[in-house]
């Protein structure tokens, strides 16, 4: 698994090579040259018709082939999509009309087939009709012998692309009969954002991508009205239950604020957000999270993480029916609730929650691990109305711990609950604060709080019902799920 993960990583566009594409055949605007930037991609909502102020694919050449027919309609919507690029020039946009739009080529080669910066002019923005109207989707006729990398959209590094927006539009990695891509080195990612710009997400929804859904770098600002499902998947799959990727991951530099509100995740392999590097902000409100393979959030750095009217089931039975490699045996794909491992920032992640629930967890919910510089990486933890339950029903012995040199500090939460968990509720050796009220039932008994005062210790009480939303609310809809909340969910 790390062999491949490595290639992979190594040869794959998006990858920190510096400051241009990988072919030095192709041509490049100049480094410092900014991308032009246009007017807001227009929506139907909008007063102005949307063929002013983009390129209509359909102008190009596009049909529209729902059923994939063969390679050779999948290349002439690929020639399209690059084309009407080329017309809208850099910093335009490209719009595509109601339809499934199956593109790709069967030549050899390893990069994305969309290069924003590479082929076709930098600073591109997509705008459809709506996600549930117009789609842009990976061919199922490629080799991935000829063509590994089968990622759908690359803003080079290099080139300042502006402000790109990803609007009412589809994005489909056809993870389901886009085979072979890990047998032979490589991969699928939906948006690889460049170092240079920023992007937002509107009203989109990306699904079943072999890798991440979006790779969103330093350059990804905000996602909204968002519907993210079955990405990573596919590599989880193909190697065995070794490997997985994730709905987003993002790398939010200090001073700059990375947001994600009223967006649906439904199963993903790893995490709906992997917080890679850097010292920024990073916001989720008002969202709808089910079917998580590893956790909500991967916390590798951040300044702070804020979580407001947030519902997470990590453990589901579509996740179960889709994802066909067991680590621990049937029924357990969904480890925790937030890991932080802390060890690329800087700083120590305040992070925030008001109004979460989070159920369903083989492993731990949340824990605070490793070490930064010579130091622990501290969490420091604040919040009110936190509901968590169902928890290692597999593995570890603490709902919430420290772990390592890691450890909770400030610990400040009004009210949080915790039930039914085969472990006990707290393992906290290093970490000191305060939580308000605590009210438990169904575990192994409170644990260790460490130096954490609770002040109401409400054992046999009922959970706290944090007002969340339900799926019906949220993204790009309507998206059905399997899980059952209807007695989760309280008033926004």
């Amino acid at each position: 698994m790390a062999v491949i993960f490595g290639v992979l990583y190594t040869w794959l566009p998006g990858f920190d090579r510096g400051d241009g594409p990988p072919d030095g055949n192709r041509t490049k605007t100049p480094a410092k040259a900014s991308a032009q930037q246009t007017t807001t991609p227009t929506r139907p909502d909008d007063e102005l018709d949307v063929a002013q102020d983009a390129e209509n694919i359909s102008d190009y050449g596009s049909e529209p082939n729902p059923n994939d027919p063969s390679v050779a309609a999948a290349r002439r919507n690929l020639n399209a999509i690059l084309k009407a690029a080329k017309a809208a020039g850099q910093g335009g946009t490209i719009f595509v009309p109601e339809g499934e739009y199956y593109f790709g080529r069967d030549d050899s080669g390893y990069s994305p087939y969309v290069e924003f910066g590479g082929t076709v002019p930098a600073g591109i923005s997509i705008v459809g009709e709506g996600a549930n109207k117009s789609t842009l989707a990976i061919t199922g006729h490629a080799s991935a012998e000829n063509r590994p990398n089968q990622s759908g959209f690359i803003w080079y590094d290099g080139y300042d692309h502006g402000t790109v927006e990803i609007t009412d539009i589809k994005l489909d990695g056809n993870y389901e009969n886009v085979s072979g891509l890990a047998e032979n080195n490589g991969g699928s990612w939906g948006l690889q954002m460049s170092e240079r710009g920023n992007f937002h997400l509107k009203g989109a929804w990306i699904r079943g991508w072999h890798l991440a859904g979006v790779r969103g770098r330093a350059v990804l600002r905000s996602v909204t009205n968002c519907t993210f499902q079955d990405n990573g998947i596919g590599r989880h799959n193909a190697t065995d239950g070794t490997s997985n990727s994730h709905h987003i991951s993002v790398r939010p530099q200090a001073g700059d604020e990375f947001t994600v509100k009223d967006s649906c995740f439904i199963d993903c392999a790893g995490n709906a957000v992997n917080i890679r590097f850097g010292d920024g902000v990073t916001k989720l409100h008002n969202c709808y999270i089910s079917g998580t393979g590893s956790g909500l959030c991967k916390m590798s750095a951040g300044k702070v993480v804020e979580l407001k009217n947030i519902y997470h089931r990590a453990n589901t039975p579509s996740l179960e029916q889709k994802v066909d490699k067991r680590d621990i045996g049937p029924d357990f794909h969904g480890r925790f609730f937030i890991n932080n491992l802390g060890n690329r920032g800087t700083t120590p992640t305040t992070v925030i929650m008001e109004n979460v629930l989070s159920r369903d967890m083989s492993d731990y919910a949340f824990q605070a691990q490793d070490a930064i510089g010579d130091g622990p990486m501290d969490v420091i933890w604040k919040g009110d109305m936190i509901s968590i339950y169902n928890t290692n029903r597999a593995r570890d012995d603490a709902v919430i711990r420290d772990h390592g040199a890691g450890e909770f500090s400030n610990i400040d939460i009004g009210r949080l609950s915790i039930h039914n968990s085969e472990a006990k509720a707290f393992m906290l050796t290093n970490s000191q604060g305060t939580i308000d009220t605590f009210n438990h039932s169904n575990t192994d008994g409170v644990g260790n709080a460490g130096d954490v005062v609770i002040n109401a210790n409400n054992q046999g009480q009922d959970r706290f019902s944090p007002a969340v939303p339900s799926i019906e609310e949220v993204g790009v809809g309507p998206i059905t799920s399997d899980d059952d909340v209807t007695a989760d969910v309280g008033s926004k």
